[in-house]
């Protein structure tokens, strides 16, 4: 497990901003938008829909073909077959799924786990954070670090020194 991904599961992440979403809530859409000293930090990861694609093919074990992922997709809301192929070609071109021909339909899979691309988004977001709010950021991290639980806190120092 990446210090990120750690992070993400003991430090209550979206109190960085409003959340639509929130990470730790097991979703990975996420729109954080907060607003200090007049700066402004946004990071889209996924939009609703793409996220909901991307749950249920995590969940396979094999490649999903647009007509599968339609077919789970269609027992919880109503969605045209030609909606799912465009996202899934735009999760494609974000370089979240990778897929291949066989006959005249496309074959996906993640290129990525669910844990490495909460990482890889949660590390994105803080490093934005960082980078625009810089000094509020790092204060605010390290006031949410202490209040962790000691054995906890410990953890999370060795698997820095991991990584």
């Amino acid at each position: 497990m990446c210090l990120m991904h750690s992070i993400l599961l003991y430090l209550p992440f979206y109190q960085l901003g409003q959340c639509r979403r929130s990470l730790t809530k097991g979703r990975v859409g996420t729109t954080i938008g907060s607003i200090m000293n007049k700066k402004r930090v946004s990071g889209r990861v996924l939009g609703e829909l793409e996220s909901e694609i991307m749950e249920i093919i995590w969940r396979q074990k094999d490649v999903m073909s647009v007509k599968d992922t339609t077919e789970i997709l269609g027992k919880r809301r109503k969605i045209a077959y030609t909606t799912v192929m465009t996202i899934m070609a735009r999760l494609t071109d974000k370089g979240v799924l990778v897929r291949r021909l066989k006959g005249l339909s496309y074959l996906y899979k993640p290129r990525v786990t669910k844990e490495q691309f909460i990482a890889k988004a949660v590390h994105g977001i803080f490093s934005s954070a960082v980078s625009t709010l810089g000094k509020e950021v790092l204060t605010h991290f390290v006031k949410e670090i202490q209040k962790i639980n000691p054995k906890k806190r410990q953890q999370l120092l060795k698997m820095l020194s991991e990584d």
